[in-house]
């Protein structure tokens, strides 16, 4: 009997047929070459099965469910049927670098006590973008506590690390279910993220986090709420609906509401750099951004938020282009538009 395959990369499909072949290409044209493709069609309605068994490669492994059960069933299913050390995933819409399982195998092999690593990854939509989520897992975990840090298309996971908590993903956390996925393992193993654009992520207006933004950002709201309480933080109803408004860049108070914010902010990064032993300096430069962007979509108000941004540890701790852009708007009273905030995040849900 053969030996199993290093890994095994698995593949969702739904209705995939317009980009399915360069999704194909890219891992079969892979450097590293010991894999299975286990590819599972979920009740695909158009050509994507055609497209599939078109292909001759006998690492291509093809599973058809009998009807349509949704991603977080069929990623499940998908799990429960790979044989590989490691299981990548992959969507059906993206590109892998060729070196992608490559890089991600050597890092795995050369560091045992990491049980799940992604990778930066470039979003193309017209024009290209490189997102850097963090790299060590130490900042993986505290990132995670206000957004997801791991491009999903992006991961390489140990199965026997899954297979021996029984991990699989949550179906009520639909639309955001790799994010709740990521926060349970992260209480199990350690992470990681290489600094390198492995896969190119295709934003489209088919993608999951285009057709449910609504269900994705509320699911994701329920993860955050779960990581507050983790933390052991209770904020009152206002300070939620802050917290959730800064970490979707969709904050729309003036500044009562920023200095409302400014109070809660600081009891939140005290909480993390408590909880994971982390200088507080280093947490209040990884919210930065968040807060820049904040004080940005209010800076019609003038320089009294740009005041605000300056008296948070957080503001002082952002990168001086940021700092000296926000005191540009300030004085313009030339708020961010919502359209450009939406688009400033580090890291993404489902591709």
């Amino acid at each position: 009997m053969p030996a199993p395959p290093q890994i095994s990369v698995l593949m969702p499909v739904y209705n995939g047929e317009r980009y399915l072949a360069e999704a194909i290409d890219s891992i079969l044209t892979q450097t590293f070459t010991d894999f299975e493709f286990l590819i599972v069609n979920d009740g695909s309605t158009d050509t994507s099965r055609e497209t599939v068994i078109g292909y001759q490669d006998p690492r291509i492994r093809l599973v058809d469910n009998c009807q349509n059960l949704g991603l977080v069933t069929t990623l499940n299913k998908g799990l429960g049927m790979c044989v590989g050390r490691y299981v990548a995933r992959m969507d059906c819409d993206d590109i892998a670098n060729p070196q992608r399982l490559a890089r991600q195998v050597e890092f795995m092999d050369a560091n045992p006590e990491i049980g799940v690593c992604g990778s930066w990854y470039e979003r193309f939509d017209g024009a290209a973008r490189i997102f850097s989520p963090p790299c060590d897992d130490r900042d993986i975990r505290l990132s995670l506590a206000f957004e997801n840090t791991f491009g999903h298309n992006t991961v390489m996971l140990r199965r026997d690390f899954i297979e021996r908590h029984g991990l699989r993903y949550d179906p009520s956390y639909a639309y955001a279910e790799d994010y709740e996925f990521w926060v349970r393992c992260s209480r199990l193993t350690k992470m990681a993220n290489l600094p390198e654009p492995l896969v190119r992520y295709r934003f489209h207006p088919e993608n999951t986090s285009s057709v449910f933004a609504e269900q994705q950002r509320s699911t994701a709201d329920r993860v955050r709420e779960g990581q507050l309480a983790f933390l052991r933080l209770a904020p009152d109803p206002e300070e939620l609906r802050l917290h959730h408004a800064i970490t979707h860049h969709c904050f729309t108070g003036g500044c009562t509401e920023l200095e409302l914010a400014s109070h809660w902010i600081d009891r939140f990064t005290r909480k993390l750099s408590e909880h994971f032993a982390a200088p507080v300096q280093r947490v209040h430069k990884m919210l930065s951004l968040h807060w820049y962007v904040a004080c940005g979509m209010a800076a019609g108000e003038g320089l009294r938020v740009w005041r605000i941004f300056m008296a948070s540890p957080v503001g002082r701790a952002a990168r001086p282009v940021l700092q000296a852009k926000l005191l540009l708007r300030c004085l313009m009273k030339r708020p961010i538009p919502g359209r450009i905030a939406s688009g400033t995040l580090n890291t993404a849900s489902n591709a």
